[in-house]
């Protein structure tokens, strides 16, 4: 199963939803959390209605911003019910945002609770981060009294910026998901991705749930074939030593090609973005934003109007006459100059 979670802020204007849209696209998810719609059930069906899911709840508190949408395809049971029978509660979390109101988020995980049995996992918008070296956050605790454990992360290592300059700019990791143990007995290899975003403060968290059969199923083969490769020709413990070295790098190899891919080119791309975002654009990040954008649309696009807007038609020369023969006006320059 792929969840989707978004802070979408709004899904009142036409990027957004077509943002929205790609996303379901691309990534095909399940179950679609989105956060800040600021949409009642009226204006989401106005705006978002085509979205491919055919199930919706949508949630808005009258005369304000805010608004949560989850959705989901026809074959998801709401009582995700997985295919083998196995039942778990899934939570879409949005934490409040002000800073003496985020008690009340804690207050109601832990309300929340007290009304699952069973495994459990939340993703959302939390509007909270965990320090490593804070073992005593309101946040932190909350989780301890849900027993339950941050899912980690693939790709950029923030969900949120300001998008302030210099000093100002801020960048967190407020979106995640989280879970309890009888949920990730289930899904041991499940993994939490950090999306591609450039143009919004809040980038999407896709969850892929994996468990055991799927292990079994596309890694059995790859693991026997990695063992049985290495070893060969030692005996006693030097071999099986080796043997295990070997079937390691081999099944990294494997799983990084599963799940990560092309993850240095990712890297290279977002450290861009960061650089164009934090600070003033530079010779030397302008010809590398360039280079980025040199076979895309919309370089060409923002080249052709440049080439455009710099276009001498004409000019006058000394006698006031307006010249526009390009060897006239090359002629003319060059006399100026």
């Amino acid at each position: 199963m792929r969840i989707l979670s978004w802070n979408c802020q709004g899904l009142g204007n036409l990027w957004t939803v077509q943002s929205l849209h790609k996303l379901v696209r691309e990534q095909a998810p399940d179950v679609c959390f989105l956060m800040e719609t600021r949409l009642d059930q009226s204006g989401f069906e106005k705006h978002c209605g085509d979205v491919p899911f055919r199930n919706k709840l949508i949630v808005k508190k009258p005369n304000s911003g805010g608004g949560l949408a989850l959705m989901w395809k026809e074959e998801v049971n709401l009582d995700v019910v997985e295919t083998d029978g196995f039942v778990w509660h899934l939570t879409g979390f949005y934490g409040w945002p002000k800073a003496n109101e985020k008690r009340k988020s804690w207050a109601l995980l832990s309300h929340l609770k007290t009304l699952v049995e069973g495994p459990w996992c939340c993703i959302g918008d939390l509007n909270a981060i965990l320090h490593a070296s804070d073992k005593q956050s309101d946040f932190r605790v909350a989780l301890e009294n849900c027993e339950m454990k941050d899912l980690g992360f693939i790709g950029h290592k923030f969900t949120w910026t300001n998008k302030r300059p210099g000093s100002a700019h801020t960048k967190q990791r407020l979106d995640r998901a989280t879970a309890n143990e009888g949920w990730t007995e289930k899904f041991p290899a499940s993994r939490v991705s950090h999306l591609f975003s450039h143009a919004f403060d809040h980038i999407p968290i896709l969850l892929t749930t994996m468990n055991d059969r799927w292990l079994r199923g596309r890694g059995l083969e790859a693991m026997g074939g990695a063992w049985t490769k290495g070893g060969h020709g030692s005996l006693g413990l030097s071999g099986l030593r080796d043997q295990i070295q070997s079937c390691g790098a081999d099944l990294y190899a494997w799983g990084s090609s599963k799940t990560k891919p092309e993850i240095e080119e990712i890297k290279r791309l977002q450290k861009w973005l960061e650089l164009l975002n934090a600070s003033e654009m530079t010779e030397e990040s302008r010809n590398g934003f360039l280079l980025l954008n040199r076979n895309t649309k919309f370089f060409h696009s923002k080249a052709s109007q440049r080439r455009r807007r710099n276009f001498i038609e004409g000019i006058k020369n000394a006698n006031g006459d307006w010249v526009e023969e390009v060897d006239e006006v090359a002629e003319k320059c060059s006399i100026y100059y």
